[in-house]
């Protein structure tokens, strides 16, 4: 071996053995999940790929090869009726070539052709377990199994057989300068020299692992830890995941801290140069290396925002205003807005450019440039589904997906739909006429209960002013919820346990003196004390939302509502705020 070619070998040793003992580093940076993995047939995957197509491809422990398009997963795996299917459910190693999936198991290799998903077996590795499989630049496929490299043609035809030496080969590498390396269990490299192995390094450290960690067609690493987890990682950006969501106090929060934002923010989302902007609650700022810069000032109350394809902003705020800002000018969309003032808790925008947009009563999805509007009420009961999901921009997991239209039904399945929705009729109304019963019971008990109330309270009424204990227990109740006013999760459970009773005996006692029940009760204090912060202007209406204990912004102003009558930016000065 020339004296240059060992330079580079060692070379290209460190450089890999860096790169993976940097690798924990960069998981706990940008570790991301896959799209579907629970639904895999087994909890421990070994590998992952993707393929051409976009597909995922994850080889399991025990549960074959799944194959997942970002909307399911099929399962291929030998059981009762395909006994044969494959050599062994435990998949080791993937790989792809052309049109084929090659298939490495601990008892043999299988090929599954992706145009009619047959799945054949390679003859000369049967009952061999098959530690890896590459293809290299010329197409070739290269198996290792025991002691042996075996060499296919793109066609899956078997050219040579390899003898490797005493030791077994567990992975397979191809250089940059197109030479085969092999790496032994108990350490050592060989390089494919001539048609023969030839020994490069004897303390090549046996920890290198060339084949569980590869790339999609985004850039991004696919890894099975050897552990059975598997997960992506973003080696350059932090995934834009958080598009489009309506953010919680304490997810916000931590991504504050973990981005070192000078606020919470309200909304998110990352333009195709992987800056991140986000909302104060009172204006749009970017994130950049250099530091925050303001981008849009005086727009309040913003709960979700995405960026489109075209690289326009879309935000969306709690009272149900859609705006586009583009080229620095930001104006309002009154088609997409909601007329009706329902804020909007989430957005998301598809490859197409349409945003859909969702609400507490509805989901809509919005055509910006065809002006048209589909929407679904959520106030019934059912199944709710967005017309397009996407796992990344535009892709089934990386590719369009494609319209799938459906003949016309026969006659039979009609007749079959429509008995059985009279049977699901029959049975809605039954359940209807029981829990009209049960409302009818249920009323009659707390009438009753109310009338022994009245008749103790005529009796004590000359010995014990009633009224006066009721005023003080209220009034301790009161400090109760003021104590705990920015504390959303205080329940009525906690509140009957701080007033040392059971949670009937202060349901009674505080229908009895309030004419409200525990929940309205506790809701009413918190709305005063809302409306107090309101009169002071010091704090916009995000911030009291959860400086008074409610969840979320949009519920708070729909509470509001409902109490006084006019939402909470229209309490004080009986104008519109514009956000």
């Amino acid at each position: 071996m020339h004296f240059l070619d060992i330079v580079m070998m060692r070379k290209y040793t460190i450089i890999l053995l860096l790169s993976l003992l940097s690798l924990p580093f960069t998981l706990r940076a940008h570790r991301l999940s896959l799209p579907n993995i629970e639904q895999l047939s087994s909890g421990k995957v070994l590998y992952v790929m993707q393929d051409r197509e976009g597909f995922l491809w994850y080889a399991t422990d025990g549960g074959g090869i799944c194959r997942d398009d970002g909307r399911q997963v099929d399962v291929f795996r030998s059981d009762a009726e395909h006994p044969d299917l494959l050599g062994s459910n435990t998949v080791v190693c993937l790989a792809e070539c052309g049109n084929r999936i090659i298939i490495g198991t601990t008892h043999g290799a299988n090929v599954l052709d992706k145009s009619d998903y047959s799945i054949s077996s390679l003859t000369a590795v049967d009952d061999k377990r098959v530690d890896d499989i590459i293809v290299t630049a010329n197409g070739h496929w290269w198996l290792t199994a025991n002691k042996k490299v075996y060499e296919y043609s793109p066609d899956g035809k078997l050219l040579r057989v390899l003898d490797a030496g005493d030791k077994y080969i567990f992975r397979l590498h191809e250089n940059p300068q197109g030479q085969l390396l092999c790496t032994q269990w108990e350490g050592g490299t060989l390089r494919l020299d001539g048609g023969r192995f030839v020994q490069v390094d004897t303390e090549w450290p046996d920890s290198i692992d060339f084949s569980r960690v590869t790339t999609d067609n985004q850039g991004r690493l696919l890894v099975a830890d050897g552990f059975g987890g598997c997960y992506a990682v973003s080696a350059d950006k932090q995934e834009c995941w958080f598009d489009g969501i309506m953010l919680t106090k304490e997810f916000a929060d931590s991504v504050r801290l973990a981005r070192q934002l000078s606020a919470r923010p309200t909304a998110m989302a990352a333009s195709r140069n992987g800056e991140l902007w986000f909302s104060t609650g009172k204006d749009i700022r970017c994130k950049r290396q250099g530091g925050e810069e303001i981008i849009i000032s005086d727009t309040r109350d913003v709960s979700a925002m995405v960026f489109a394809p075209d690289g326009s902003l879309w935000l969306a705020t709690i009272f149900g205003h859609l705006y586009r800002y583009v080229d620095g000018e930001i104006k309002i969309d009154e088609y997409g807005s909601n007329e009706y003032g329902d804020g909007v808790t989430a957005m998301s925008v598809d490859s197409a450019g349409r945003i859909s947009l969702l609400s507490d009563r509805y989901i809509r999805i919005y055509d910006p440039v065809r002006k048209t509007m589909r929407q679904q009420s959520r106030e019934t009961d059912g199944t709710y589904m967005i017309e397009l999901r996407e796992t990344v921009s535009g892709c089934r997991w990386s590719q369009p997906v494609r319209d799938n239209i459906s003949g016309r039904l026969p006659v039979w399945i009609w007749w079959v739909l429509t008995i059985l929705l009279l049977a699901l009729s029959a049975l809605a109304y039954y359940a209807l006429m029981l829990r009209r019963q049960r409302r009818r019971f249920m009323r009659q008990v707390k009438n009753e209960d109310r009338q022994t109330e009245i008749t103790a309270q005529r009796v004590n009424a000359e010995q014990q002013p009633v009224h006066t204990q009721e005023n003080e227990w209220v009034q301790r109740a009161i400090a109760q919820v003021e104590a705990h006013m920015n504390d959303e999760g205080y329940t009525v459970e906690q509140l009957s346990n701080d007033m040392r009773m059971s949670r009937m005996t202060f349901y009674r006692k505080i229908q009895s003196a309030t004419g409200h029940t525990p929940t309205e009760f506790m809701r009413t204090i918190r709305l005063r004390r809302a409306a107090e912060l309101l009169r002071e202007g010091s704090m916009n209406v995000t911030e009291i939302s959860y400086a008074t204990g409610f969840s979320s912004v949009s519920y708070f102003s729909r509470c509001f509502r409902a109490m006084y009558g006019v939402p909470p930016t229209r309490f004080c000065d009986g104008t519109s705020v514009e956000t």
